[in-house]
């Protein structure tokens, strides 16, 4: 190895970086995940030796780079659920749970990318089952662990969940998701995510019933 050269891992991950953007770029231009190997590599600036090095396919390639932006959005999500719980068991009279929601979205990402490429991924994965067993969300405790901070939030302003932590956090993703890929049509967006995500919510949970009063 050359001084100054960086170590084998090193590279493998700066390869791999490389590629992830450039197949990022690629999807932002086109809306679809057709790509060859040839030209993901050629706009990374690399052979296709390099691409194989890291990846078997260029839907593995998609399935990583949709992981990589879903971390980001989950540790988002979950951070901004524990502050909103803070807040309302703070006492705020005027914190309701649209308002809560509200700023609960504005923690997510404002463009429609991870958004976008998550819908062109389930489309494929409705044909396809093997493929579609790489994506499901029952895969580890992401939806579960989700549900958790969902019915926290959700008993932090007085009201109980009627159903399992998972199914609450399927839903609200669900409607979440639903509610993004309108964007494009719907002139008022926000509110439309801000409505349907609280109706879902208060759907799926009921009043909180209070301790009985001491006699």
């Amino acid at each position: 190895m050359s001084v100054g050269e960086p170590p084998p891992r090193r590279r493998r991950t700066q390869t791999r970086r490389r590629l992830l953007d450039a197949a990022a770029a690629l999807f932002d231009e086109r809306g679809t995940i057709g790509q060859s190997v040839e030209e993901i590599s050629s706009r990374a600036g690399f052979t296709r030796g390099a691409f194989y090095s890291n990846f078997a396919t260029v839907d593995q390639l998609y399935c990583a780079l949709h992981r990589e932006q879903s971390v980001i959005v989950w540790a988002r999500l979950h951070e901004a659920l524990g502050q909103e719980v803070a807040a309302a068991t703070a006492d705020d009279d005027d914190l309701t749970l649209d308002d809560a929601v509200g700023r609960l979205l504005d923690t997510l990402p404002a463009d429609r990318d991870w958004f976008s490429l998550r819908t062109v991924l389930l489309a494929k994965a409705a044909a396809d089952p093997e493929f579609a067993e790489s994506m499901s969300i029952d895969r580890g405790d992401v939806a579960s662990a989700l549900g958790e901070r969902l019915a926290a939030f959700a008993r932090a302003h007085g009201r109980t969940p009627v159903v399992t932590p998972t199914a609450l956090a399927k839903s609200v993703v669900a409607a979440h998701v639903g509610a993004v890929g309108l964007a494009p049509v719907d002139a008022d967006a926000a509110h439309t995510r801000r409505t349907v995500v609280a109706a879902v919510i208060r759907g799926l949970t009921e009043p909180s019933t209070p301790p009985p009063a001491p006699r």
